[in-house]
């Protein structure tokens, strides 16, 4: 296997990982990029909007990374 279709797998299983979690806990979120596993997400208190990426981790506007801390400030109601 090339270092490619392991990069593209690895995005394919954070993806898949993070939807789960997501449906899981009831949040709202579109699929924006399947290649980047780039997500809009809505925060439960405000409806306001997240960007997520799970090939890399990446919350917009925020120094935390990954899908559990994703959630924390989905369902965060403070």
């Amino acid at each position: 296997m090339n270092e490619a279709t392991k990069n593209e797998n690895s995005i394919q299983e954070r993806l898949e990982y993070a939807m789960l979690q997501l449906e899981k806990h009831g949040i709202e979120f579109s699929l924006k990029n399947k290649q980047s596993g780039h997500f809009h997400c809505r925060k439960k208190s405000d409806d306001s909007l997240l960007q997520y990426w799970a090939g890399t981790g990446k919350i917009m506007g925020h120094e935390q990374r990954g899908i559990h801390n994703l959630v924390k400030l989905l369902t965060d109601c403070a």
